[in-house]
C-alpha cells in the first residue's frame, strides 16, 4: 500500500502537481479504506484537485508545527490569508496590497499588525512562501520576498482554489476551543462504546505519527489495550506500513523496516544523528551503572548540568569521527542541538528546569567499529548539519 504511506507523507497530494499519482492514491482506496476508517479514524478528502488524508494527532509535539514559522505571528497570518482567499473565485488574481490591507482588517480583534515593522513583514514572508509550496497561490508577477524589505512592494499573485481544503474538518463545534488541550480532550469524548473506538484510534495515530508511544497512569487503559492487542495491531500496522511493532514496560514503538524508509526517519545519515546514538549509548551505559536514577515511569532525570557534562564526555571521546562542524561547535551550541533534536524525536523531555530522558534512549543507540581508535576521518565525506 504505497500509496497509503504517500498520503502518511504528504499534506496532500494535487491533481496539477502529480496527475498520475493523484489517480493511482484514489484508485487503490479499496486497499487502506477499512485501516483508515476501523484503526485511524481519520477523515479522507476526495475531490476533483485533491486527496488529502487529516492526520490528526492524539497529542500535539513541537515537530508537529509548520518548521518553515518561528512565531505565533506566522500562525495567525496563515489564517487572515486563509480567510482572505476564501472570498476568491478559483483562478482569481489579486495584488499584495490588496491582501495586506485584508490581513489588517481580520487581525484588529486579535493582534494589531504593522507593515512598517519589518518582523511583521517578514512573517507574512515566510507565509507567503509557504502558501507557495503548498500550491494555496501562485505568483503571477513580482516576488513575495521584497516585501521584507520594501513595504510598498507589488505583487501580483493568484488563488488556485486550494485554500478551501487546507483546514482540517473536526465534524464538530469547536468555537469553545481555547487551547491545544481542548482539541485533545475530543480524543476522550463519547459514551463507553465511543470511547473504546477512541482508544483504538489513540493507540493507531501515536504509533503512526509519532516516534514512540509512552503511557502514563492516566492512560492505563491504552496500555492494556496495546498488551493484549499486539498481534493484531502489529499485523494491521505491518500490513500498511511494513515494519515491525515492539512492546515494552513503558512505551511501545513502530519501527519501519529498512527497505520501506518515508517520511522523517531517525537515524539519518547526518553528524548530529551520529553524535545522538552515541549520547544515548553513554547515558544508557551510566544509568545501567547508577550513576543517574530512573523514576517510576522508566524516565531518568539530568539537571542541564549533568546533560553538558554528558555531551562534553561524549564529544571528547568520539569527536574526532563526528565531522569538523559538530568538533568546531561550542558546547552551548551543541547541547541546544542535542537537546532540541532529542525533545522532538521523543527521546527526552523537558519540565522544571530539569531534562528527563525518556525510555527510546536505551533503545536507539549506536557505536563506532571496533577498528576505529579516534583518527580524524576525511573532511570531504562530513555531512551537513540540518536545522534542528
Amino acid at each position: 500500500m504505497y500509496e497509503f504511506r504517500y498520503l502518511l507523507d504528504r499534506f496532500w497530494v494535487t491533481r496539477n502537481e502529480n496527475k498520475e499519482l493523484y489517480f493511482n492514491v484514489k484508485r487503490a482506496l479499496p486497499q487502506y479504506r477499512r485501516f483508515l476508517n476501523e484503526q485511524l479514524g481519520w477523515n479522507l478528502v476526495i475531490n476533483e484537485s485533491v486527496v488529502k488524508l487529516e492526520k490528526v494527532p492524539p497529542k500535539s509535539m513541537p515537530w508537529m508545527g509548520i518548521q518553515a514559522f518561528q512565531d505565533t505571528l506566522d500562525y495567525c497570518l496563515l489564517c487572515a490569508l486563509l480567510l482572505y482567499l476564501s472570498d476568491l473565485d478559483d483562478g482569481e488574481q489579486f495584488l499584495l496590497s490588496y491582501l495586506t490591507e485584508a490581513i489588517e482588517h481580520f487581525m484588529t480583534q486579535y493582534r494589531a499588525v504593522d507593515w512598517t515593522k519589518f518582523l511583521h513583514r517578514k512573517a507574512l514572508v515566510r507565509v507567503l512562501r509557504y502558501a507557495q509550496e503548498m500550491g494555496l497561490l501562485l505568483v503571477y508577477d513580482g516576488n513575495s520576498d521584497g516585501f521584507g524589505s520594501d513595504q510598498n512592494q507589488e505583487v501580483l499573485y493568484e488563488n488556485t482554489g486550494l485554500s478551501r481544503h487546507f483546514t482540517v474538518h473536526f465534524g464538530r463545534d469547536i468555537l469553545h476551543c481555547q487551547s491545544i488541550a481542548d482539541f485533545e480532550a475530543f480524543s476522550w469524548e463519547g459514551d463507553e462504546a465511543e470511547r473504546g473506538r477512541q482508544r483504538i484510534h489513540r493507540v493507531y495515530q501515536q504509533l503512526t505519527l509519532a516516534p514512540a508511544f509512552y503511557w502514563s497512569e492516566e492512560e492505563r487503559g491504552d496500555y492494556e489495550y496495546v498488551k493484549n492487542q499486539r498481534a493484531w495491531i502489529a499485523r494491521n500496522m505491518g500490513d500498511a506500513l511494513n515494519g515491525t511493532l515492539e512492546v515494552y514496560k513503558n512505551g511501545a514503538f513502530f519501527v519501519l523496516d529498512e527497505t520501506q524508509r518515508f517520511g522523517m526517519v531517525h537515524p539519518r545519515d547526518l553528524a548530529l544523528c551520529d553524535a545522538v546514538l552515541l549520547l544515548c549509548a553513554q547515558l544508557r551505559e551510566c544509568v545501567r551503572q547508577g550513576e543517574f536514577s530512573r523514576e517510576p515511569d522508566d524516565t531518568v532525570p539530568l539537571t542541564p548540568r549533568e546533560f553538558r557534562q554528558q555531551v562534553s564526555q561524549c564529544r571528547g571521546r568520539y569527536g574526532n569521527g563526528l565531522g569538523r562542524r559538530l568538533r568546531e561547535v561550542s558546547d552551548e551550541a551543541l547541547c541546544q542541538e542535542l537537546t532540541t533534536y532529542m525533545r522532538d524525536w521523543m527521546l527526552l523531555t523537558e519540565r522544571g528546569g530539569m531534562l528527563y530522558l525518556c525510555p527510546a534512549v536505551a533503545r536507539w543507540t549506536g557505536s563506532f567499529p571496533a577498528n576505529y581508535h579516534g583518527e580524524i576521518g576525511d573532511e570531504s565525506l562530513d555531512e551537513p548539519l540540518e536545522d534542528a
